[in-house]
């Protein structure tokens, strides 16, 4: 290893909810990701007119995680309390998230299949790295028994 190179260590946790209180404000923990996704992320968020707030940080450069916080409007009929209970049919973090990921993949589709019909090289170039991955795959399965 020279001494450029550096060794990212994986993250502990892959996905982890936090947030107590209404449904509509969470905190999520993605684990292996950095600045790429959660910039993507909160950009589908913020462009949705039931989302109040969304916003992304890694907390440390040698750490491979980043925090997404979502917040989202609540219902106008509801009280206090019934908010708090998660009662209303306001979107939840949860949902918006999920929403955000399903929006962001389709645009990844869309982009995806556009750059491969002006350059067919790359089409071919991605069957080949899905190929080595299956290899990869099934070489660590037998590995393992």
């Amino acid at each position: 290893m020279s001494v450029n190179e550096v060794k990212i260590k994986r993250a502990e946790t892959a996905f982890e909810l936090r947030g107590t209180g209404p449904d509509s404000s969470r905190t999520f923990v993605l684990g292996d990701e950095d600045h790429t996704l959660g910039n993507a992320l909160r950009h589908v968020l913020i462009n949705d007119a039931r989302v109040d707030f969304a916003g992304y940080c890694v907390p440390h450069p040698s750490e491979p995680v980043v925090h997404v916080r979502v917040q989202t409007a609540q219902p106008a009929n509801n009280s206090g309390d019934e908010a708090m209970a998660g009662g209303g049919e306001g979107l939840t973090a949860v949902e918006a998230l999920k929403e955000a990921c399903a929006t962001l993949s389709g645009q990844c589709d869309l982009v995806l299949a556009k750059l491969e019909e002006a350059a067919p090289e790359v089409k071919e170039d991605r069957e080949r790295m899905e190929r080595l991955a299956e290899e990869d795959r099934m070489n660590e399965d037998e590995e393992e028994e």
